[in-house]
């Protein structure tokens, strides 16, 4: 089964080879980009917040910006990375699934002696790698920017934030193994998803904008997102987002094994 499992992990990420570089390197280099440019912009930023309004700063995460974390997280962490990863977890998931289906490489995978539930466990576990693989290219690529700028930049720090993004990203790749249970159509699979991704964005971001509506939140998997460049990865928020996106994948691969392929 241990045979198996790596066998089918190292032909996902064999497909998408092409993939882990094509997210990597543009997070990374745009990252180094933020670190890179921070020592020349300090000044003018720890100004031009000082004049933000405090529900603003709150809402996206945005402290004094007087340091180049900070500066990493507001640019970087608090939206891009997570809205990005969250959509290739989504993204890796259909492709090998809902997408095998389409092109009939699934036919050729059942044909060996394994279940449509194994095989969709599988995809999980190769998205959680992809992620990872994706996430440390950029650390490594944010880590040579912050080098040659000399802008001080805590590796410690940038691994805890990087890291924090992987069990957010990893729950909507458990949702897209569900949505593969009622579509095998790629389109439908990557846009559903894409739209709970960005809807749960949208309602923590009111959430945090209004006092008022701050229960939203609860509804939003941002909502045990944090800010771990600065405070670090919270043990409990990401071993409980991790734990529901595994469970999310194992509703899907129960839905995955009884569906009709033909539909």
């Amino acid at each position: 089964m241990s045979a198996q499992l790596g066998a089918l992990v190292g032909a996902h990420l064999s497909n998408r080879r092409r993939s882990l570089l094509a997210w990597g390197i543009p997070l990374g280099l745009w990252s180094a980009f933020i670190v890179i440019i921070f020592p020349s912009v300090e000044g003018a930023l720890s100004k031009a917040v000082g004049n933000y309004p405090a529900a603003l700063k709150e809402a996206f995460g945005i402290g004094q910006l007087t340091s180049v974390e900070q500066y990493l997280h507001a640019e970087m962490l608090s939206l891009i990375v997570p809205l990005a990863l969250g959509y290739l977890a989504v993204r890796a998931v259909a492709s090998g699934l809902s997408g095998a289906a389409e092109t009939g490489r699934l036919d050729v995978l059942l044909s060996a002696p394994v279940s449509r539930a194994w095989i969709a466990a599988t995809s999980f576990v190769s998205t959680a790698v992809e992620l990872a693989i994706v996430l440390v290219l950029t650390v490594i690529l944010t880590a040579l920017g912050s080098l040659l700028a000399d802008a001080h930049l805590s590796l410690a720090a940038a691994i805890a934030g990087y890291a924090n993004v992987w069990p957010l990203a990893l729950l909507f790749a458990g949702l897209g193994i569900v949505a593969t249970g009622f579509s095998l159509r790629t389109s439908v699979v990557t846009g559903a998803v894409a739209g709970v991704l960005v809807t749960m964005y949208v309602v923590d971001l009111v959430g945090r904008l209004d006092p008022d509506l701050s229960g939203i939140r609860y509804l939003s998997v941002f909502r045990y997102y944090g800010n771990a460049i600065e405070d670090g990865i919270d043990p409990l928020a990401f071993c409980g987002v991790t734990v529901v996106a595994v469970a999310l994948a194992a509703l899907g691969a129960w839905l995955f094994e009884r569906r009709d392929l033909a539909g």
